[in-house]
């Protein structure tokens, strides 16, 4: 291990420099807040791979040619992700093969519209599948629904601290969620951020999972408000 031979007195020997004053853009800030909030009902973090295969990106709204990979680690892997959710469903049907019925996994990570810087977004999305609760003594359960996906997404919001007061929840989703079991969370036409429902049967069958599953996903960057924001932290004196 090189690092072992080095002493101290050639650490002393190093002049001391200021550190430079750093400033933390809202897309590179660790999102923190909506994994607490997701955490607290219920959900396990999942990470996943930022790329996919090509039939599963085209589920929901990817496939694009400048979304595939110059030189991909796998056949199974050539695309870059258009949206968390397909990578969650995986892992959800990977956990189903291992005998769990009732699952809830959560990921914040970025997803990919194109090939320009602007193209990549920071999101949160989570799946539920089986039931909403376990037997209690006040009664049986009930499998979840695509009102458990909603409460979801506004808790996810509510803890990056978006005002749940002024947002919409309009009817209508895209393609990859049931239409008439979906909505949308915006603020005013223009300034949709979030969707949720329940998962398209289709969609479930293609990629082999057992539904139904229900999901939510939060768009970060298209909240208003959001892009633009900065938190500086205060030069570092190393004097």
């Amino acid at each position: 291990d090189w690092s072992s031979d080095v002493c101290s007195s050639d650490l002393d020997s190093l002049p001391a420099q200021r550190a430079h004053q750093r400033v933390h853009c809202h897309q590179q800030e660790p999102p923190d807040q909506p994994r607490r909030g997701l955490a607290a009902r219920g959900f396990n973090e999942a990470i996943t791979w930022a790329f996919l295969a090509e039939t599963q990106a085209k589920l929901f709204g990817g496939g694009q040619p400048e979304l595939k990979l110059a030189n991909p680690i796998s056949s199974e892997l050539t695309d870059m992700r258009p949206s968390l959710l397909p990578s969650l469903v995986a892992a959800v049907g990977r956990n189903m093969a291992r005998g769990f019925g009732d699952l809830a996994l959560c990921e914040v990570g970025h997803a990919y519209s194109g090939d320009r810087p602007e193209d990549e977004t920071l999101r949160a999305a989570g799946v539920r599948r089986g039931q909403a609760m376990p037997r209690n003594w006040l009664g049986g359960t009930r499998p979840v629904d695509a009102f458990d996906a909603k409460a979801d997404a506004l808790a996810a919001l509510e803890t990056a601290g978006v005002p749940i007061a002024t947002v919409q929840i309009v009817a209508g989703a895209p393609s990859w969620f049931h239409p008439g079991r979906s909505g949308t969370i915006q603020m005013g036409p223009q300034n949709k951020f979030a969707h949720f429902g329940e998962l398209h049967p289709g969609v479930l069958a293609a990629m082999d999972v057992k539904g139904p599953l229900v999901g939510f996903e939060i768009v970060r960057n298209a909240i208003p408000g959001g892009k633009g924001r900065s938190r500086a932290r205060p030069a570092l004196n190393a004097s």
